[in-house]
């Protein structure tokens, strides 16, 4: 498994532990503790764990005495964030327009909206980039094989 196998499915593994403690600490203040909508968005506090995602360099080091990043290498990385930014785009045009058919064209949007516009942008464009990756070395550990 190399360098950037690793570095991707670290990041799939950090972000859906940071999704899942996220949701559930608003249900718990939502429907336990009984807390307005706004105040329980407090659990979302736990996404700071997806900065982890972007540590994982340091932690993978490479071993061996290979170059770090060949052409085959590159052009892998490249043709992940193309299909990262496919599929975000259609999300964030959506998103952008959605409030317009909501609001109407004289209706103010919610701060909040805008901001979770961007969340949702940054989740997305992580998320297909480290699958991408995974795809196309694959999935498994070829070194054992």
């Amino acid at each position: 498994m190399n360098k950037w196998q690793k570095q991707a499915r670290f990041t799939l593994i950090v972000m859906g532990i940071a999704l899942t403690l996220s949701l559930t600490a608003v249900g718990i203040l939502r429907f336990v503790f009984y807390l307005k909508w706004h105040s329980a968005m407090a659990g979302f506090a736990f996404m700071a764990l997806m900065a982890l995602s972007r540590v994982d360099p340091s932690m993978f080091r490479i071993k061996s005495k290979k170059p770090p990043l060949d052409e085959r290498d590159l052009l892998i990385k490249g043709k992940a964030m193309i299909a990262a930014y496919w599929g975000f785009w259609p999300i964030f045009v959506l998103m952008a327009m959605a409030p317009f058919f909501v609001y109407g064209p004289d209706g103010k949007v919610p701060v909040t909206y805008l901001c979770w516009m961007v969340f949702v942008g940054m989740f997305v464009v992580m998320t297909l980039y480290s699958i991408a990756i995974l795809n196309e070395y694959g999935w498994r550990n070829k070194d054992h094989e």
